[in-house]
């Protein structure tokens, strides 16, 4: 299942496991080589691999940033696909790149390439591609000719488009719109000066296009298709389906003052801009959607075309290691599997499958800060702008001490990233219960009668495994661990299996879903 396989790799170096939970065939490295080739210099993020051709599309996308502090802006950059023929043996030749830095009419007008795709079909391949003020321009999907590497043209999508997939059957292809927050904060990076200042946001969709009717003979068409776009406006929802309560990091605006948010907000009806979709998967006529930043899961129903369900995910007490201290002063200190902490799911990837006439939804947790990381802080923090001590509730259960003693010790708690927003259990404003985001773990759904129904968590298991590991140092438990965020679902004989894969520790991890 090769053509699966490359679906999920990544251009960092993976150090590869063996089968777990009653694989039958385990997983083999064949090759491993520099995602770069021409001019770019970023590192290969999204890879697509067309079995027609035997070639595997790799983004790689880098601006070059002029001015300084809140005059920072985009004055350049490379924005393309590099691409590489991959013989049977998975060795690899450059086989050239597609170039989108002029989609927006020059280098200078975008802001990255998210995502690249191809059709099951082996028809054409698509990159989404957003532009520098992504939340008041439109993004594009950019199509290009699998054999020769030609742009065939572009079709403008919902703000800020990252993730792209095909339906299984190749007749449509979904776009998923984040919307991405744009924060005051120039110090991150990005550029926030002129018309995109900070403190702005666009909503969250998904664009969908009907592709059944596009043949090797009329891609030329391509870039005439109607796009539908679907945000989370009430029009949009199908009846009884609501928004309310959605988590929602974008309450409150923060300035370049180092001011973190420091009040805990009631989650009441967000607005459209609010909602943050991340990564799609199609199954018949459902459309599933992780909505990252605000713990959810949504259904779209391209028949009704309408939101059908959107599912708040709240929390799963997970046993972690909480902290990269465990022995102080050491590079490799061990990693300790001993804290219970409430933690978001807060899915990236996901995939959607069936089994025995039922559908299943499978999601990466990853976990997910706000781009200037104003929404979280260490739970021990008792100084400065990230102090927790004004969200705390020292009157809980646990009665937390407002100075670094105890449960918010280094030791304990207290280097553990946490949400600056969750855990007011009472609705008194404060936090009552500590909340990591993502659970360092994958969790699988049920699509019912009454809508998705959790039916498993790996709680503990990825970061265990992970710690047998000798080459892995302790130096993200205080942060989201391992992090897992890529996952392919993928059928070999009678078998179902998930691959799923580990940002921070580069491990890929497969498991037999069948039952």
């Amino acid at each position: 299942m090769r053509t699966k396989l490359h679906s999920l790799l990544v251009g960092a170096s993976c150090a590869l496991v063996p089968a777990y939970a009653h694989a039958q065939s385990g997983l083999t490295l064949l090759n491993n080589f520099s995602a770069n080739q021409g001019s770019g210099s970023s590192a290969g993020e999204i890879v697509a691999f067309d079995s027609f051709t035997d070639r595997l599309f790799v983004t790689s996308s880098a601006n070059t940033l002029s001015g300084t502090g809140a005059t920072t802006a985009i004055s350049g950059g490379v924005h393309q696909i590099n691409i590489f023929s991959l013989d049977s043996s998975a060795q690899k030749t450059n086989a050239g790149v597609i170039d989108f830095s002029s989609a927006f009419g020059s280098a200078a007008n975008m802001r990255g390439l998210s995502s690249v795709a191809v059709d099951p079909l082996g028809r054409f391949g698509v990159a989404s591609l957003i532009p520098t003020n992504n939340t008041t321009t439109a993004g594009k999907i950019g199509f290009f000719n699998l054999a020769s590497g030609a742009v065939i043209g572009f079709a403008d999508v919902g703000f800020h488009p990252d993730s792209v997939t095909f339906s299984a059957d190749g007749s449509r292809l979904v776009v998923v719109n984040e919307g991405e927050f744009n924060p005051n904060v120039s110090a991150t990076g990005l550029p926030y000066a002129g018309t995109n200042a900070g403190n702005v946001n666009a909503p969250g969709s998904i664009s969908y296009l009907d592709i059944a009717g596009i043949h090797s003979g009329n891609l030329a068409a391509l870039p005439s298709l109607t796009v539908n776009t679907r945000d989370f406006s009430a029009a949009n929802l199908a009846s009884g389906v609501s928004i309310d309560g959605l988590r929602n990091s974008n309450v409150s605006a923060v300035g370049t003052s180092g001011t973190f948010i420091n009040n805990v907000p009631v989650f009441n009806t967000p607005a459209p801009e609010a909602i943050e979709p991340e990564y799609a998967s199609i199954r018949g006529d459902k459309v599933y959607v992780s909505l990252q930043d605000n713990n959810a899961l949504a259904v779209f129903d391209l028949a009704q075309d309408k939101w059908s369900e959107v599912k708040s995910l709240g929390t799963i007490n997970q046993t972690i290691d909480a902290t990269d201290q465990n022995a102080a002063g050491a590079a490799d200190n061990v990693i300790a599997i001993n804290k219970t902490v409430a933690g978001l799911p807060m899915p990236d990837t996901i995939g959607a499958y069936t089994v025995a006439g039922k559908t299943y939804v499978v999601t990466a947790n990853e976990g997910d800060a706000r781009v200037d990381d104003r929404d979280i802080s260490r739970f021990g923090d008792i100084a400065g702008n990230d102090s927790m001590n004004l969200l705390i509730d020292t009157n809980a259960p646990s009665n937390f001490p407002t100075t670094q003693t105890g449960v918010r010790a280094s030791d304990q708690l207290g280097r553990l990233n946490v949400s600056r927003l969750d855990g007011d259990t009472d609705g008194d404003g404060k936090i009552d219960t500590p909340t990591m985001i993502g659970t360092r773990s994958f969790s699988i759904y049920e699509q019912t009668a009454g809508g998705l129904v959790r039916v498993y968590d790996s709680g503990s298991l990825l970061e265990t495994f992970i710690a047998g590991d000798t080459g892995w140092l302790d130096s993200r438990s205080d942060d989201k661990g391992p992090e897992p965020e890529g996952l392919k679902v993928v059928t070999i004989g009678d078998r179902t299996y998930l691959f799923i894969g580990m940002e921070r520790t580069g491990h890929i991890m497969m498991f037999d879903v069948t039952d």
